[in-house]
């Protein structure tokens, strides 16, 4: 704790790193005493852009992110099960964010109102963010909302506060933001957070606690269901009603992005969904919140360049989720299971095309069709989401903006919220799954689904509800719309799912189906474009270029071993504890600092007997 607290202990007597945003000046290099600044606004504007570079998540952080729905070329320590708790994971840089934020709730002395309500807005916001990200990665959390001073011996070594606890002042925060914040800012608005950032923000923290508690009450992770803290009674029922009242305060007054200036449709649909994510400046309508890259700022990231070298790849599993384009699942169709990589993508949900690489794939730069290559994916299914002109594939060159906060999330989370309640009706879906739906042409649904979809409940044996049909529907269209944006893992952790993460009952990742060894013409333009082989024997002889030529084995397997699924990362030795890994491990160095003040989490043997 000592590395923690010596963050929070630290006199404040410099303003740190500063923005690039022209909007984010900098910081001034002269040492300013808490007895001389915080007094005017543009000094409050200064300290609280820090908050906005510490705890936003960065394009990098977001992409990263895998699960079940897709992987990379190297395997994490959450997909292996090799998490462990040695590492020294709250360092320095863990803690500082909090330290920032409480120092300037006590040292904010700003005669301008209207500008101290503002920041002290944007402060209540960054403070709910840093601990909702803690309390989704550790549970319990020792709670601090003022600056720790070294001599604060009892506060320094305290036990963590319940995730229940925790999780009211993260929405008694996000309630104060929204009281103090405007509606828009006078400039950069997108990049700053507002009322909208802080409801959506809630919606978003409030389902999580919700539908955690939920599906894990009665464990060891969360004992007991309903709790009372400062004479508030809180439980799943309660943080799923914050979540869906947050949500509806934001619904209503934004709309989804439809434009289409890019051309990029490869059929007689607009391209919306696709070209959403890879416009250079923030679209204003959609985007509640967004991080700004920019060139001349030289403020830039590396998502192509990432997703190019990580090859990074959808799932089988994942593709199952998208509908037919008539509404209907997949599994309607005859032959379903061994559907050959073009015949996938006709007549489905068109976000499929606009997410993956498929047959009638056009670049950005708008080259015309390109075929699927294997140098930038292991599956067959590539991603292309947030991928635009290939000058952005080297590293740190990407300035498209990237939206942290989205509508179409805020509507995802109200319609869950509502079935998981029991009590979605016919209205919310067509102010939410229908109006997401609409931007790609999908039919909406006119009723409350009845009957849970088979397959989605096999993806999802956990899910329960009076209106469990309707939960498995919007897990369904959340997994598609949120594909690849920070959601997935969580999802699967807070709705007691989180073996999928690891392949083991697949025996790795699965990707397209491959009927035996031989050459393929994926797309169906009369050229042979893969060639599968026994990787056992010399490679065959073909005019497939050499990106395309896959030998089964050390990396790549067929499923049923002369055909089946193209599979990856099989020989992995792949570790799921349910009793243990819905939780990071409280690092051990820290627990011995405290003097064992900080409990370990569920089933994680530390060695530390204190």
């Amino acid at each position: 704790m000592k590395k923690i607290f010596s963050i929070l202990t630290l006199s404040a007597a410099v303003l740190l790193a500063a923005s690039c945003e022209d909007f984010l000046t900098k910081a001034p290099e002269t040492n300013m005493s808490p007895e001389s600044y915080f007094k005017s606004k543009a000094e409050l504007e200064m300290w609280t852009n820090n908050f906005y570079a510490d705890i936003l998540p960065t394009a990098e952080d977001i992409v990263a992110q895998v699960a079940d729905d897709h992987y990379t070329s190297s395997l994490n320590a959450i997909e292996k099960g090799t998490r462990t708790p040695s590492s020294k994971s709250w360092n320095e840089d863990t803690w500082k964010p909090l330290r920032r934020i409480n120092y300037f709730f006590e040292n904010n002395k700003c005669t301008d109102a209207s500008a101290s309500a503002m920041y002290e807005g944007v402060a209540y916001f960054f403070r709910a963010m840093f601990y909702f990200e803690k309390v989704r990665q550790y549970g319990d959390m020792p709670y601090y909302d003022k600056v720790i001073g070294s001599s604060d011996a009892s506060l320094l070594n305290r036990p963590r506060d319940p995730r229940g606890y925790v999780m009211l002042k993260v929405c008694q925060d996000l309630d104060k933001a929204y009281e103090l914040l405007p509606e828009k800012w006078e400039a950069y608005s997108v990049y700053k957070v507002t009322k909208d950032a802080a409801m959506a923000l809630k919606s978003r923290a409030a389902l999580f606690e919700g539908t955690f508690r939920k599906y894990h009450s009665g464990t060891e992770y969360v004992p007991e269901d309903e709790q009372t803290f400062d004479g508030v009674t809180i439980s799943s029922k309660w943080f799923l009603e914050q979540a869906a009242d947050a949500a509806s305060k934001v619904m209503g007054k934004r709309s989804l992005y439809t434009g289409n200036t890019l051309g990029l449709a490869s059929k007689a649909a607009k391209a919306s969904y696709r070209e959403y994510f890879i416009l250079e400046d923030a679209e204003t309508s959609e985007t509640i919140l967004s991080r700004r890259y920019n060139v001349d700022l030289l403020i830039r990231h590396g998502i192509q360049f990432n997703m190019k070298n990580g090859r990074h790849s959808a799932t089988n599993r994942f593709v199952n989720h998208y509908l037919q384009s008539d509404g209907t699942p997949i599994q309607n169709r005859s032959g379903w299971q061994t559907l050959s990589y073009y015949d996938e993508f006709q007549n489905r949900d068109p976000r499929m095309e606009q997410t993956l690489h498929g047959p009638a794939y056009v670049a950005y730069e708008g080259k015309g069709h390109e075929t699927l290559t294997f140098d930038r994916n292991l599956s067959g299914y590539r991603i292309i989401k947030f991928i635009s002109s290939t000058d952005h594939e080297n590293a740190t060159t990407s300035t498209t903006d990237l939206p942290v906060i989205r509508y179409a999330e805020v509507l995802l989370n109200y319609a869950e919220a509502k079935a998981e309640l029991g009590t979605l009706t016919p209205d919310d879906l067509a102010k939410t799954v229908n109006v997401i739906r609409a931007r790609v042409g999908m039919p909406g649904l006119s009723a409350v689904p009845a009957d849970p979809d088979a397959l989605m409940k096999e993806y999802y044996p956990n899910a329960k509800g009076e209106q469990l049909a309707a939960i498995l529907e919007i897990r369904r269209e959340r997994t598609v719309e949120l594909f690849c944006e920070g959601f997935r893992q969580w999802d699967l952790l807070r709705w007691n799912e989180g073996k999928w993460i690891t392949p083991k009952s697949t025996g790795g990742f699965q990707g397209i189906y491959i009927p035996g060894f031989g050459e393929y013409d994926l797309d169906k333009d009369g050229k042979m474009d893969i060639c599968v082989y026994d990787g056992s024997g010399p490679a065959p002889k073909t005019n497939v270029p050499a990106t395309n030529v896959i030998g089964t084995g050390a990396g790549w397997t067929l499923s049923d071993g002369t055909s089946g699924y193209l599979t990856y990362h099989a020989s992995e030795d792949y570790i799921w504890n349910d009793s243990r890994d819905y939780l990071w491990p409280i690092p051990v160095d820290q627990r011995s600092l405290t003097g064992g003040a900080l409990s370990q989490n569920p089933g994680w043997d530390d060695g530390y007997n204190g």
